[in-house]
């Protein structure tokens, strides 16, 4: 009995952490970086880096992959207050967007979506794009 209040106490933990990053992002954990292998099925929010560089953007990792219905968050540098966009060949999220310009989130710029359902593995490719220089990544998405 005690393990079930135990793991009670995390899920409601989870929820109030969730609620406290709504209005203070500085107090809550950081999500894990999204990598080119699937994670396992309790992660629900990743992110992926983007940065400047000398030839073009830098986006780390250039193949995220990621089971639907988890948030993926494309984000710049604390600080780095210049734009950036994505443009997918088709559309990611639960609608029909295809192309994203990022957003000022706290001292950010991101933008953020939840990968579609799928029934079979989607490989998606995509451009990021900072002023006129851009590269081209990659989003798997895989069934839940």
């Amino acid at each position: 009995m005690r393990s079930r209040t135990w793991v009670y106490g995390v899920v409601m933990g989870s929820a109030a952490a969730w609620a406290m990053q709504q209005t203070s992002p500085a107090q809550t954990r950081e999500p894990p970086l999204c990598t080119d292998q699937l994670p396992p099925r309790a992660v629900k929010l990743v992110y992926v880096d983007v940065a400047p560089g000398v030839a073009g953007p830098v986006v780390t990792p250039e193949l995220c992959v990621v089971r639907s219905g988890t948030q993926v968050v494309w984000r710049k540098s604390a600080d780095a207050q210049e734009s950036f966009e994505l443009t997918f060949a088709e559309a990611p999220g639960g609608t029909a967007a295809t192309q994203f310009l990022s957003r000022p989130v706290g001292n950010r710029q991101e933008v953020l979506i939840t990968a579609k359902p799928v029934t079979s593995t989607s490989e998606i490719p995509y451009d990021a794009r900072i002023g006129v220089s851009r590269i081209d990544p990659g989003i798997k998405i895989v069934p839940r």
